[in-house]
């Protein structure tokens, strides 16, 4: 039907949109080490890790939005206008650049410093370094890889609903689930895999390291679910606001 018909393109419209948004939020922790080397801080992230999570990581999940299901409100949202409403608005690059990436930025910088040792090599050339302080470096790379994987898995949770709760809508699209799986597997084969700690200059972290490395996760699935009960406590507000002028005209 004609409804059945809007509604597909309403949601492939929201899908993309939201892949764009997840897409997007890794990019301020990815290039924010570099410039930071610039001011004598340790390497946080090789551009080898940086094509690992574009590639191993973030592509794959954009592609599983594809199937993700409609969120119940999305037919009683007003129409996009296709001029004034672009896919890619400042609101978008606001969400996903100044706000969750911001929050995973916080996070990774915050496990990287917290790994022994790392203030010891500020201010310290890289090709001086001793082995045990490649190690205490690597396994500082290891632990911002880390961080940011999670981050993004937070950010891939979060951004399947714009106003929904995650405990609501649950995590009913089996690909990007699959899709989490792969992503944690292959972050701790690069952080413990032999092979692969060689390859991505990493050391193994410990479980407490491991642990400190969802603060982004938690962080960002706590603000999100603040966020949305906000918009949804509005919407409520309005609706009641809407419904006491009808009345009072009836």
């Amino acid at each position: 039907s004609v409804v059945e018909a809007m509604g597909q393109g309403r949601l492939c419209s929201e899908n993309l949109k939201k892949s764009i948004m997840y897409t997007l939020c890794s990019k301020i922790p990815q290039v924010m080490p570099t410039f930071a080397e610039l001011l004598g801080v340790p390497t946080a992230l090789t551009v080898t890790q940086v094509l690992l999570i574009d590639i191993g990581t973030d592509i794959w999940t954009a592609i599983a939005y594809a199937f993700q299901p409609a969120e119940a409100s999305l037919m009683s949202q007003k129409p996009r206008h296709p001029l004034r409403e672009r896919m890619v608005d400042w609101t978008v690059l606001m969400y996903s650049y100044f706000y969750i990436g911001m929050i995973q930025m916080a996070a990774c910088w915050f496990v990287f410093f917290n790994m022994p040792h790392i203030l010891d090599l500020m201010h310290k050339q890289a090709s001086l370094y001793t082995f045990e302080e490649t190690k205490w470096n690597y396994a500082g790379m290891a632990a911002y890889y880390w961080t940011l994987v999670l981050g993004q898995l937070g950010a891939a949770m979060v951004t399947t609903t714009t106003r929904t709760s995650l405990f609501s809508y649950g995590l009913p699209n089996k690909w990007l689930n699959v899709c989490f799986v792969m992503e944690v597997v292959l972050a701790a084969a690069v952080i413990y895999a032999g092979p692969c700690q060689r390859l991505f200059k990493t050391e193994p972290l410990t479980s407490v390291q491991a642990l400190m490395g969802c603060t982004g996760l938690v962080a960002i699935l706590l603000v999100e679910e603040i966020r949305k009960a906000c918009l949804r406590w509005g919407d409520d507000r309005r609706e009641a606001k809407a419904a006491m002028l009808l009345l009072q005209e009836s």
